[in-house]
């Protein structure tokens, strides 16, 4: 586990918790006076945004998209838990993995002593949270172009409609975090003045709902396209095949009839028997295809 402590003024304080173990956290609950189900629930790795207003700490949580892999489709893989406790003196945060936004908060904010009060301090957390949204939807794009290229050069790839299903499940994800995040900011509203920090965030999330809403619609868009480029792939195969047929087919009939070599076939005992059969069967050919030509089938 690591504690740090970050002296606010007027003896407020900032308290940040990494990768705790459920004994560090019920010490520190009962120090706070940490209410035991939102500890319970800060324990649960994979809980969903949340917020309530407990006494005597607020207790909110959110989540921060990590996507370390295009194979990630659960919550827990995709994302990481940021639970926080906070009033107007004490904020204390809890996350099990290291978050690079709150290391630069710390630098830009805390050190610099630009914030000073732990709800602004939160509001920048979620801030830092909804960030990491926004750089997975970027990352979804990214993937969305060259699945995009890779569909519309014709190049084989077998696994391309599992890289589709894994795109849909992780922006279907990312979109229903946002939705339960908006809970969260419209919690945080609720419990105290507007500010022009938190006015920020709740721009910060439409932005990248939106974003989200559109991302959706392109991967759905994107598996109709892959789909129809599969079928019209398909379309040509069989197209092909049966081309092959409609030549073959009559000459495998007149081949098969004369290969019955029934006694009173006239054609077996003439000398032009053979050129004959080979000239209708030329002429089949030849007829077919002026007659697809004229169809514009070839």
């Amino acid at each position: 586990m690591k504690i740090r402590e970050f002296p606010l003024n007027n003896q407020k304080i900032w308290i940040d918790i990494q990768a705790p173990t459920t004994e560090d956290l019920e010490q520190i609950a009962n120090s706070h006076q940490i209410h035991q189900k939102n500890l319970e629930d800060c324990l649960e790795a994979d809980h969903l945004p949340k917020f309530e207003h407990t006494e005597p700490l607020k207790f909110m949580i959110t989540r921060v998209i990590l996507g370390n892999s295009r194979e990630d489709h659960t919550v827990q893989e995709i994302s990481s838990k940021l639970a926080m406790f906070y009033d107007e003196n004490t904020l204390i945060t809890v996350h099990r993995l290291p978050l690079d936004f709150i290391e630069d908060l710390i630098i830009r904010y805390i050190e610099t002593h630009k914030i000073n009060e732990p709800k602004d301090i939160a509001i920048k957390l979620i801030k830092g949270s909804l960030r990491s949204f926004e750089k997975f939807q970027n990352e979804l794009n990214q993937q969305i172009d060259q699945i995009e290229d890779t569909i519309f050069i014709k190049s084989r790839k077998a696994n391309l409609l599992e890289d589709l299903y894994f795109l849909k499940r992780q922006s279907n994800i990312g979109k229903k975090l946002l939705l339960l995040t908006r809970e969260v900011l419209t919690g945080i509203q609720g419990h105290q003045k507007p500010s022009a920090d938190l006015q920020d965030a709740q721009d910060l999330h439409n932005k990248v709902e939106l974003l989200y809403d559109q991302l959706i619609e392109d991967v759905n868009n994107l598996l109709t396209v892959y789909l129809s480029v599969s079928s019209q792939k398909t379309n040509d195969v069989m197209k092909v095949l049966t081309m092959f047929s409609a030549f073959f087919l009559p000459i495998t009939f007149l081949v098969g009839a004369y290969g019955m070599n029934f006694k009173n076939m006239p054609e077996l005992e003439s000398s032009w028997g053979y050129p004959a059969i080979w000239a209708l069967m030329i002429g089949i050919v030849v007829f077919i295809y002026i007659w697809f030509r004229r169809k514009k089938w070839l």
